[in-house]
């Protein structure tokens, strides 16, 4: 196949309620949506999920399109076979513009093979367990009602949003006085300091019941990290913030320094490195899951193909139902959960179709062609 044609497409997706973490509050998700047309007249899509700022990660949505304007014209032309060929080509960008580029080029092979994407990936499960992330509220009654809705909707993990030691402590306890046999999980976003207070804070947890803390610290070392992991025997700690390729988590690993890993495939660059890195996570004793970044329900089905692949038992990954987030989305299939579980797509390539007139609507800028 040769690539004929890229097209990027802005959009802005509304969230239905704004989520707040430690790293700033969201109530609109830009999104980068990449169209490749090739020269047998299939086209695949990705999407950029990089964010509006750089708080969560050193690239943003303005840094993304940048790198791509100025390095997709050589992709014009380019004949390739698997994706695979192109990954010495696709190092000039950065993570979140390469895995967008990446997720269009599985997608259109996929269409080429008749084959879903986690088919192609390897022996995947059919559906996966899922768990959903609930933003930093003002009360601590509002964070159990909601926790309640997401249970009764079948969500299998309850992911908590804080920035407080305090709210932490107070709410682990009533979290597992509404729901005892829950898994729950916190998430401070890199919120506080490496300090006797803070690793006595999360002994407090662990002993309350709390089963997993995602990237606790603030520029905290991995000698650090595998110091505290190593008093903390019965809490996992999952690094996110610090792992940004296949090196930092095979560094981390080295280190011991956390007993998971949160898997984002557009932080790591894209399906290939985040398929190295599981393959490389599930032959150490640590626990590789696949996180969420408010991607649409493109980005939502890549996530669900790659978690397919994941050991067994599969760890609730972050991935929401259709109607979770967003207003209005760009896709046409619907993902429902069902006995705690979201079904892996079927369909070839990706597995979903795009709703032409939704994304009409959730444009927000001219699209940039590519010849």
């Amino acid at each position: 196949m040769k690539i004929n044609q890229i097209t990027l497409i802005p959009l802005t997706l509304r969230l239905k309620e704004a989520f707040r973490t430690n790293h700033g509050t969201t109530a609109e998700r830009p999104l980068l949506l990449i169209e490749m047309k090739m020269s047998n007249g299939i086209t695949g899509y990705g999407e950029v999920q990089a964010f509006a700022d750089s708080s969560y990660a050193p690239q943003s949505q303005a840094i993304a399109l940048a790198e791509l304007q100025d390095g997709l014209p050589a992709l014009i032309k380019r004949s390739w076979q698997t994706p695979t060929d192109l990954q010495r080509q696709l190092t000039r960008f950065t993570s979140f513009a390469r895995a967008g580029v990446e997720m269009a080029l599985w997608d259109a092979y996929g269409k080429l093979v008749h084959q879903p994407l986690a088919q192609l990936l390897g022996q995947p499960a059919s559906a996966v367990p899922v768990s959903v992330a609930l933003g930093i509220q003002a009360k601590d009654q509002r964070t159990i009602r909601l926790a309640d809705e997401e249970l009764q909707a079948g969500y299998q993990r309850l992911k908590i949003k804080t920035d407080n030691l305090a709210v932490a402590q107070r709410l682990i306890k009533k979290l597992k006085i509404a729901f005892p046999n829950q898994l729950i999980s916190f998430d401070p976003n890199a919120a506080w300091p490496v300090s006797k207070q803070t690793i006595s804070v999360l002994k407090e947890l662990a002993a309350d019941g709390l089963s997993m803390i995602e990237e606790p610290f603030h520029n905290a070392s991995l000698a650090e990290y595998a110091s505290v992991q190593a008093q903390l025997p019965q809490l996992k700690i999952s690094l996110d913030e610090s792992i940004n390729s296949l090196t930092n988590i095979q560094n981390a690993v080295r280190a011991q320094s956390a007993a998971a890993f949160t898997l984002k495939p557009s932080k790591l660059g894209g399906i290939t490195p985040t398929m190295q890195a599981i393959q490389y996570i599930t032959n150490t004793p640590y626990l590789p899951w696949i996180g969420g970044m408010l991607g649409s329900g493109l980005g939502r089905a890549v996530d669900l193909a790659l978690a397919a692949q994941l050991p067994q038992p599969i760890f609730p990954a972050d991935i929401a139902d259709s109607d979770h987030y967003f207003e209005l989305e760009p896709i046409n299939e619907s993902f429902t959960v069902t006995n705690g579980s979201l079904p892996v797509p079927t369909g070839s390539g990706v597995g979903v179709t795009l709703n032409w007139d939704a994304i009409n609507q959730l444009q927000t800028g001219a699209n940039i062609t590519f010849n």
